[in-house]
């Protein structure tokens, strides 16, 4: 009897173990909890039959039923380098490649989980799809610039440069005028990017309501696109086209710059010419003056010496005629002759330079 209570010990305690073990397993399934970051489903034999929305501790059958965690947080869609929209024609003919995102979240567990299943389908199947879809319809039926601009407000941008005032020479475009496009020169908008944004998040969420129903159980809370560029053949044309613009405004510049530079040297010549003149009128009315002044002192001079002056002027001037073997032919009423006949003998003169006559007068 000992024998067999001593084996018996054992045998509960082990038994004791595997129920409390059993207990403890049974208790754990059956709990979980729920954060406040996000959404519970209990799911029977693959159908949801409840959704725990507020965080907190919550039961459920062991074993039979499962719990599917979704977020409850917004979801961000982005479209990656290979999901773009790529060859997009807008309705003025331009092609483009535009990328998207989308906002969503979870607003029905239990429909999400029945229809959707997990996140990755729902993305893929109503995000992605759908958003694109929508996107590609709105910009095929307008113009680029509708796509790109808000408003008809004046482009400001001219890369630090201001366009010539005046047309240019040697066939120069200068912008603004006919033949040439000014930067900002663009066309009327009607609509603008944030009114078609607003377009596609209307007809996306009209449209996922009227197609799907409101069981799916998510909700697109914003859209719109990220980026717009040309595709590469464009691009590269838009670009040729850009810089044989910025080649007709540096052409109009080079021009206006001439232009200039012959207004300031002909302004400054002709001032040169100005100064030159009133210079030269100047020196000549300085040099008349002088002269004037000379003139008057030399007549003051001879009216104030008189004969005396006259005759000063005459010694001279026979002074220098009667020198060297100078040979004078005289008549007798020159008065020359009649002064020489006033002077003395040459042998009695003591002054032997002077010159003497030495042939007899002829009348």
């Amino acid at each position: 009897m000992s024998r067999q209570s001593s084996l018996l010990g054992p045998v509960v305690l082990t038994a004791a173990v595997v129920v409390a073990a059993v207990v403890g397993i049974t208790l754990l399934s059956s709990l979980y909890t729920v954060d406040e970051r996000e959404v519970a489903v209990v799911v029977e034999f693959g159908e949801p039959i409840v959704s725990r929305t507020e965080p907190g501790l919550y039961w459920k059958t062991p074993f039979i039923q499962e719990v599917r965690r979704l977020p409850s947080t917004l979801q961000f869609y982005r479209t990656g380098p290979g999901d773009k929209l790529e060859d997009l024609p807008t309705a003025d003919g331009l092609k483009i490649d535009v990328s998207a995102f989308a906002v969503w979240k979870i607003t029905d567990p239990l429909g999400f989980v029945q229809n959707l299943r997990t996140v990755e389908a729902a993305e893929e199947r109503i995000v992605r799809a759908r958003v694109k879809s929508e996107i590609r319809d709105v910009v095929t039926s307008v113009a680029l610039a509708e796509v790109v601009r808000s408003s008809n407000r004046e482009l400001t941008y001219n890369f630090g440069v201001q366009t010539p005032a005046e047309p240019g020479a040697s066939g120069a475009v200068v912008p603004g005028e006919e033949g040439g496009a000014a930067l900002g020169d663009v066309m009327d908008i009607s609509l603008g990017r944030e009114k078609i944004i607003a377009t596609i998040r209307q007809r996306l969420r009209e449209n996922l309501a009227r197609e799907e129903g409101d069981d799916l159980g998510v909700e697109i809370v914003d859209v719109g696109i990220s980026n717009i560029e040309f595709v590469p053949a464009v691009r590269q044309a838009s670009f040729a086209r850009f810089r044989t613009e910025l080649e007709s405004y540096a052409i109009a510049f080079r021009t206006a710059g001439e232009r200039r530079k012959q207004e300031i040297l002909n302004k400054t010549n002709a001032e040169v010419e100005r100064i030159e003149g009133d210079g030269e009128r100047q020196s000549k009315e300085i040099r008349g003056q002088v002269d004037a002044r000379n003139i008057r002192e030399f007549a003051a001079a001879i009216t104030e010496t008189g004969d005396f002056y006259s005759f000063q002027k005459k010694l001279d001037l026979y002074r220098e005629a009667l020198k060297g073997d100078t040979r004078l032919i005289l008549t007798t009423d020159s008065e020359l002759l009649g002064m020489l006949k006033e002077l003395e003998p040459a042998d009695a003169a003591p002054d032997t330079g002077s010159a003497v006559a030495d042939a007899p007068a002829e009348e």
